[in-house]
C-alpha cells in the first residue's frame, strides 16, 4: 500500500516536471534570445558608428547571433543610423512542437534596435 502511494507521488512529480519543462522552454528561450537580440543590435550599432560600414555592422550582429545558436532573420540600418535586428531560435520541445496548434509556441522571434553612441 505504501509502495502504491509512493509510485503515484513519483509519477505525479515526473509528469509535473515534464510539463514545467515543456511549457517553460519557450519562456526560457525568449529570455535568452532577448539578450542575444540586444547584444547583436548594440554590437552592430557600435561597429556602424565606428566604421560607418553596414557590412561590418551586419557581421558584428551575425557573430553575436551565431555564437548563441540563434538565427539573424533581419538586419538593416535606417537613414538615421539606427540598427534594427530580428533574431529567432527554436525552443526545445519533446512533445508539443509536433502539434500544428502549438508548434508556433516554440518558434521564438524577437526584435531589437540600437543607435551608435556618436549619433
Amino acid at each position: 500500500m505504501i509502495v502504491k502511494g509512493l509510485v503515484k507521488i513519483v509519477a505525479a512529480i515526473a509528469i509535473a516536471g515534464f510539463a514545467l519543462i515543456e511549457l517553460g522552454s519557450p519562456l526560457w528561450t525568449k529570455a535568452q534570445l532577448d539578450s542575444t537580440a540586444h547584444n547583436a543590435a548594440s554590437d552592430a550599432a557600435y561597429a556602424f558608428g565606428r566604421t560607418n560600414d553596414r557590412e561590418q555592422a551586419y557581421q558584428a550582429a551575425l557573430d553575436d547571433t551565431n555564437g548563441d545558436g540563434a538565427k539573424l532573420d533581419e538586419f538593416f540600418v535606417d537613414d538615421a543610423g539606427v540598427v534594427h535586428v530580428t533574431v529567432s531560435k527554436r525552443a526545445k520541445s519533446y512533445l508539443l512542437h509536433n502539434f500544428k496548434k502549438t508548434r508556433g509556441w516554440y518558434e521564438v522571434h524577437l526584435r531589437a534596435t540600437a543607435q551608435p553612441a556618436s549619433r
